[in-house]
């Protein structure tokens, strides 16, 4: 039961008299609040500013920097290509030469060593020519020294050096074009690291003639590369046409790693993509991260010229960065000594906002202690506290106020929780005990348990005998909860109880409710309900549904089924045409139950629905039919484990008990059909009838008479009992039962009892016969059991067959 506890009486200004507040402490104090939140605020705003100054800044620097190593590797490149070029000049100039004068031995080694003195690079170098090309027709090997640089000349072929057969030579005198080799120690040279220029000697027909080298020491252009070593951060490195390491800055590397053995070993993927462009003697910068120290560079690759050769200039983001930290750094210590300083100001000027405010918070605590006359500052003040002060001085009497009028809201809530309980125990004495009918033959048991959500609630059920053997039942949920509900409630199952009384069938009932409950419900109040009657001599009931669940047959051998009966739409909402009735028969020890939506639809803490598995369970197990609506309600509750009631919870069981014969008819197997407007298509009809029987196993010459009745009865009523232009209502509900037929046919024509009319004369001659009436004595042959009632506006004729094929 939802209910609010009373209000309790309000303490007396003696009991919450009390000495005055004690002080704000002052990390609770407005003050320092005051002084925490503005220097939080600026000191969020400040750091913001550094943050983005440094980020700018940042950029800036790496960008500058950048730029600066792009033209610093453009300038050192270009000075290499310079070098380089001479070096090329040089020997082309010796070729040049030899093309263009006839020169004996002597005069080829004196114009190699003029040109060798006016080279600033090359400290040596060698011509190679073939056999028969000198007038002397000798080949010649000579090695040509610049002496100002102290490299002797020497005759390769006299000391017995076979250069004509070296790999070199070979790759010079096929080449097309002057090509540099990679660094090696050069002895003759004057034991240095060496790159040599080879350049092929062609005769202008073409033949191969030799070649003429030069020799350029590695010194010569570590020396170009030396001011890049000035630039802190900056590192430079020289790499050979095959990758050879020439210069670096580590000094384990040159001379003994190509660049790709290195990456190799070194695990230094970064160089990837540096590497695939030195190969293709393309440009190339990137930005990249020292596997080892996890520092940045930047690094800018330059091919020299179309030598082969490549210069990287690599620059370390940490020494850039260091300089623009430290400045950070100091300018933050700065501006937090004035911020500090700052907020202290803050604090005391905001003194002189928070000494009204507790003086206001003083008399606030007097306020709350009761002491509604305590004396009240600051109202005099024009500014915001002086706005706050007189707003309590307004609060103080709109208190009085409403405490005398929150005594006189309790007393009036008490009074109507009194008046809850009066209706609560009125609508529960409107609900019917428990009902037994019965003799010796048979009994009919029927117990209902209803709990309500609130005090009073919309759930509803009702039981009454219409004889001694026949009883009404009705089961219903009325939308909402709560007093509007109860007072629907009482008013539908007052029409409801009006209504069976005005015929035989529950769908006449549920009609003349519907129409009823209609008139004047401007609420738009509904109510679902399920309404039936039961013959307690047999078990034999019929059920009518208005929009509610469906009831579950609950068998004497333990199973439970609901019944999925056809329905119409609830109370209250519309007039229905039709409310189908379902008929069957409860077997000696069954039950039939009936429910609400509150038993289905209870929700436990996990939201999860009790739902209609665990209906069927609970009722699976219930023997005793006195504890068996009581037992499902107390399984409901145990799922709920103390979740908030949400709905009503009703429940309704009709239990009956009877000898063998009055219970033979079991295992019923209902069906509805409805007659179409066009006669043509009744054959379609009473197909489905045939199959039905045929699906239960009736035999063929029973099927062919409810056949036969059904062509009767329902092409008579729609050939006699159809209203010209109007649509026809002609219905038939079968029940096959394990020893009967059951055919409950329906129509809307005008009142015809074909049980009435008189036999025809079969002994007359067939000519002095009147017409009709043949086919309705055939019907009262056929029928073992027949009767006819006028429930208003429909004749109902109620026909019976036994079963010869049940072997009993």
């Amino acid at each position: 039961m939802d209910r609010t506890e009373p209000v309790p009486a309000l303490p007396s200004r003696a009991q919450t008299a009390r000495a005055d507040p004690p002080p704000v402490s002052w990390q609770d104090s407005l003050r320092t609040k005051l002084m925490l939140w503005f220097g939080l605020l600026v000191g969020g705003l400040l750091l913001i500013v550094f943050v983005v100054a440094f980020l700018i800044a940042r950029q800036l620097i790496i960008a500058s920097a950048q730029d600066r190593t792009r033209y610093e590797a453009a300038q050192t490149a270009a000075r290499l290509r310079a070098s380089m070029e001479s070096v090329r000049i040089t020997g082309t100039s010796m070729i040049g030469l030899f093309d263009n004068l006839s020169l004996d031995r002597a005069s080829t080694i004196a114009a190699m060593e003029a040109l060798l003195d006016a080279d600033a690079s090359a400290v040596g170098g060698l011509i190679a020519l073939e056999p028969g090309v000198l007038p002397d027709g000798q080949p010649l090997a000579y090695y040509v020294g610049a002496d100002r640089r102290g490299v002797a000349n020497r005759d390769l072929l006299a000391i017995g050096y076979a250069a004509h057969r070296q790999a070199w030579y070979r790759r010079t005198l096929a080449a097309d074009k002057p090509w540099w080799s990679e660094p090696y120690f050069n002895e003759t040279a004057g034991s240095h690291w060496m790159s040599t220029l080879n350049l092929p000697l062609r005769a202008r027909d073409g033949r191969r003639l030799g070649m003429v080298s030069l020799d350029v020491p590695i010194a010569r252009w570590s020396e170009l590369v030396e001011p890049l070593h000035r630039i802190h951060g900056q590192r430079p490195a020289l790499f050979a046409p095959e990758g050879t390491i020439t210069l670096h800055a580590d000094p384990n590397l040159p001379f003994k790693f190509t660049l790709q053995r290195y990456i190799a070993q070194a695990g230094r993927s970064d160089l990837v993509g540096m590497a695939a462009a030195l190969a293709q003697r393309q440009r190339f910068e990137f930005t990249h991260m020292l596997p080892a120290t996890r520092e940045t560079r930047y690094s800018v690759l330059e091919p020299i010229g179309d030598t082969g050769w490549g210069l990287q200039v690599s620059m370390s983001h940490r020494p850039l960065l260091a300089a623009l930290k430290r400045t950070i750094v100091q300018l933050a210590a700065v501006v937090s000594l004035a911020l500090l300083l700052c907020t202290l100001l803050v604090r005391r000027m905001a003194a002189r906002i928070t000494t009204p405010l507790s003086d206001l918070t003083g008399s606030a605590s007097h306020f709350a202690a009761g002491e509604f006359d305590y004396p009240l500052g600051q109202t005099e003040r024009r500014d915001e506290v002086g706005v706050m002060a007189r707003a309590f001085d307004n609060a103080r009497g709109s208190i009085k106020r409403q405490l005398v009028e929150i005594q006189d809201m309790s007393t009036a809530r008490q009074k109507l929780e009194s008046e809850l309980d009066i209706a609560r125990e009125i609508q529960l004495a409107m609900l019917p005990g428990a009902r037994v009918l019965g003799d010796d033959a048979w009994r009919l048991q029927a117990n209902a348990r209803l709990e309500p959500a609130k005090a009073v609630g919309g759930d509803f059920y009702s039981f009454f005998e219409r004889d001694h053997h026949t009883l009404w039942f009705a089961i219903g949920d009325v939308s909402d909860k709560g007093v509007p509900a109860a007072l629907f409630m009482a008013r539908t199952m007052t029409v409801l109880e009006i209504a069976a009384g005005l015929g035989d069938s529950p769908e006449i009932a549920l009609k003349e409710a519907a129409h009823r409950l209609l008139e004047g419900n401007d609420t738009c109040m509904f109510a679902t309900v399920l309404c039936g009657l039961i013959d307690a001599r047999s078990g034999e009931f019929a059920l009518a549904s208005a929009g509610h669940e469906p009831p579950v047959l609950l068998c004497a051998d333990g199973s439970v089924q609901f019944i999925e009966l056809p329905s119409g739409p609830p109370l209250g909402i519309d007039e229905a045409e039709h409310y189908p009735v379902w008929r069957g028969r409860l077997r000696n020890g069954d039950a039939l139950v009936a429910y609400t939506d509150g038993v289905t639809e209870a929700f436990d803490a996990d939201q999860r629905p009790f739902g209609g598995e665990r209906l069927l369970a609970s009722l699976k197990g219930s023997a005793d039919p006195g504890s068996l609506c009581g037992a499902l309600v107390a399984d409901v509750h145990r799922f709920a484990d103390g979740a908030a009631q949400s709905d009503d919870i009703t429940v309704l069981s009709l239990h009956w008990a009877g000898s063998d014969d009055a219970s033979r008819s079991q295992d019923c197997v209902a069906q509805f059909f409805r007659a179409p407007q066009q006669r043509a298509r009744l054959p379609e009809l009473f197909d489905a009838v045939g199959q039905a029987l045929t699906d239960a196993g009736v035999d063929r010459e029973r099927i062919d008479d409810v056949r036969l009745i059904s062509e009767e009865v329902m092409c008579n009523a729609i050939d006699h009992g159809a209203r010209p232009g109007a649509e026809h209502e002609v219905t038939l509900e079968l029940a096959i039962e394990r020893e009967r037929i059951a055919l409950h046919f329906r129509d809307d024509g005008p009142p015809f009892d074909p049980l009435a009319q008189p036999a025809p004369d079969l002994d007359a001659d067939i000519d002095e016969r009147p017409l009709g009436g043949l086919g309705l004595h055939l019907i009262r042959s056929l029928a073992d059991e027949a009767r006819y009632a006028r429930e208003e506006p429909y004749n109902v004729l109620h026909l019976v067959l036994s079963r010869p094929d049940a072997g009993g």
